[in-house]
């Protein structure tokens, strides 16, 4: 009886310390690379996006083989070149289309400038976090399925 129950302790410890090894592994494996990554635009600064069903979602996409992102502010094609430096990220020259989207505008005309503002860049799991020099929260990304 006392055997039986030393092992059955013995096996509980075991499966755990297998199920958080796992876990970390499996945190570890769910992050994602910041480029070539679609990431949808969740938050600028501390206030939420939320997007329509019937509207494009605002998003970038850091191109792996060139210093190009593109994108969309929501209503407009977004398109312009980053600076990648350890976690220090820049964008320049960001320009767009100018199409009117009465529903989105107020979004996209925070989140382009938002960019310019960005220093460094933080991904945790599916996240990604752009920040400005202090430290700051400009903009927050979901990593989004192909």
């Amino acid at each position: 009886m006392v055997t039986t129950r030393i092992l059955s302790l013995a096996a509980v410890t075991i499966i755990v310390a297998c199920s958080r090894r796992s876990t970390s592994e499996t945190e570890a494996a769910a992050t994602v690379p910041l480029r070539g990554t679609y990431w949808k635009l969740t938050s600028l600064g501390d206030r939420p996006v939320n997007v329509a069903e019937s509207q494009r979602e605002p998003h970038l996409i850091l191109q792996a083989d060139s210093k190009q992102v593109n994108g969309s502010g929501g209503c407009n094609r977004m398109f312009g070149s980053y600076e990648l430096n350890g976690d220090a990220l820049t964008f320049g020259d960001i320009g767009s289309t100018k199409m009117a989207c009465p529903d989105i505008m107020d979004i996209e005309s925070s989140f382009l400038p938002a960019l310019q503002r960005a220093a460094k860049w933080r991904i945790t799991g599916q996240r990604l976090d752009l920040l400005d020099s202090g430290g700051a929260l400009v903009a927050r990304f979901d990593a989004k399925p192909k």
